[in-house]
């Protein structure tokens, strides 16, 4: 149906940005996914990131691939908050197929949290997704209350969240040819059922 389709564009449209190295500069997390590799020049990449979490549970889902040999790990996090305690973190080794790992955070207020990730050059892919108790940047400056995202909830059937701009206009073909068009700055809720 036509959710089948916006599934299979939301899944294609994770966050491909630029991912900033510089502790002072974190990159400003706009949606709930984060994607990249080590850039491969042989040295190990440390990337910056922020947005705002808590109070409640933050999930976050890692998947990752290395190659190499090494008893280091080839890949890790660390959560903080802003002023760099930490709050949680993990560590991945070599592993030649994807490997995924679901970490739970329980945040007792509403922070802006740092996320710290080191590549070896040997990690070919990594994607972190975040659900639960966590808001991303604000649409406009000074505009706290609209989020740059309208998400589904988790179900017992589906913990997977689908999330869509507020902006811009989704074009869906349908099996017999037609376009369907949606005014996303019109959504003010999204449910699959």
């Amino acid at each position: 149906m036509a959710f089948s389709l916006l599934f299979v564009l939301i899944s294609c449209n994770t966050a491909a940005f630029a991912q900033s190295t510089d502790i002072d500069n974190p990159t400003v997390v706009k949606q709930s996914v984060v994607q990249g590799k080590n850039p491969g020049d042989g040295e190990t990449v440390v990337y910056y990131y922020t947005f705002t979490a808590g109070p409640g549970v933050l999930k976050v889902t890692t998947d990752q691939k290395s190659g190499g040999i090494t008893a280091n790990p080839k890949l890790s996090w660390e959560l903080t908050d802003a002023k760099f305690n930490d709050l949680a973190s993990e560590d991945f080794y070599q592993v030649s197929t994807l490997e995924r790992k679901v970490t739970e955070v329980k945040l007792s207020k509403k922070q802006k949290v740092i996320f710290k990730v080191k590549a070896d050059e040997d990690v070919e892919y990594f994607k972190f997704q975040f659900t639960g108790a966590v808001a991303f940047t604000p649409a406009k400056s000074g505009d706290a209350e609209k989020i740059s995202q309208v998400c589904t909830g988790t179900t017992a059937q589906s913990t997977r969240q689908i999330c869509l701009p507020r902006t811009g206009v989704l074009t869906m073909t349908m099996k017999d040819g037609k376009k369907v068009t949606v005014d996303l700055s019109r959504v003010q809720k999204l449910e699959i059922q």
